[in-house]
């Protein structure tokens, strides 16, 4: 059965144990999802003509992304940085070419004296107990020209008739943090961050993955077939079900002190 964060763990806490218990196989989730957001990041910052020489992610986990992020050259250097010992391990040992750093990102004495070009959050924000705090304080001192950043959108409808039935911070995700497009947007403006351009997508696995999953997670029958009927009614019905039912936002964002003159751009997938 799948790890449960429960009422009163921490993101950071619920990882920690999952990485504990189950290192191989969260490594090879996040790398099987890397996929979809870094097709995110690619036509992001492909719509904007925008061609980094260094891309640093925060909370990168066992690498998934940004391995994708290197193996589709994006960049010419690349930096991971993660609370985890066990997930930086992993990722020097499985990606020597990427620069792991294992440093926590939410503490106060966190920086990076070097400027990059491209700052990732994929799937991290969503985690933090606090990302007021970590917005105002540890990325005010990074010194960056443009941030990626993209959450799940778990405070649809949908999100929120469960949430009546059952509380969804009992989760298998580890979700502290729950969003709608707006909400996550007044969160990054409000510490000083211009949006240049979006994009909303619903991420729909391949059969093989959903097979994988019910390995990882010990599905039921059941469940497999709940997560094939979810991806069939997620494609028959895209528009309705990225609106109301669930579907992952990035946003490409500079500094509002920096970026006078862009134009904002709205996409979907």
């Amino acid at each position: 059965m799948a790890l449960v964060k429960q009422l009163g763990i921490s993101g950071r806490d619920y990882y920690e144990s999952l990485y504990a218990s189950e290192l191989g196989l969260e490594a090879e989730w996040l790398l099987r999802s890397s996929s979809f957001k870094v097709d995110s990041i690619e036509a992001l910052l492909a719509r904007r003509s925008i061609h980094p020489q260094t891309i640093m992610e925060l909370g990168c986990g066992t690498g998934g992304v940004i391995q994708e992020c290197r193996r589709r050259g994006l960049a010419r250097r690349y930096i991971g940085v993660d609370y985890s010992p066990d997930a930086i391990n992993y990722l020097r040992t499985n990606a020597p070419e990427v620069e792991a750093i294992q440093a926590d990102i939410n503490s106060p004495d966190f920086s990076m004296e070097e400027a990059v070009d491209v700052v990732v959050l994929t799937h991290v924000i969503e985690h933090l107990d606090d990302p007021h705090e970590f917005l105002a304080v540890t990325l005010q001192k990074l010194k960056f020209k443009y941030m990626l950043a993209e959450v799940p959108l778990d405070d649809l409808l949908a999100g929120r008739l469960k949430n009546l039935v059952k509380d969804r911070r009992i989760n298998t995700t580890g979700h502290v943090q729950f969003f709608t497009p707006s909400s996550f947007e007044h969160l990054l403006t409000t510490h000083g961050l211009k949006i240049l351009d979006r994009r909303r997508y619903v991420p729909i696995h391949s059969l093989e993955t959903i097979r994988f999953l019910q390995a990882k997670d010990k599905l039921s029958s059941l469940g497999v077939s709940r997560k094939i009927a979810s991806s069939v009614l997620a494609s028959a019905f895209y528009p309705i079900w990225a609106r109301l039912y669930y579907s992952h936002y990035a946003l490409l964002c500079s500094r509002a002190d920096t970026a006078s003159g862009d134009t904002v751009v709205t996409a979907s997938h």
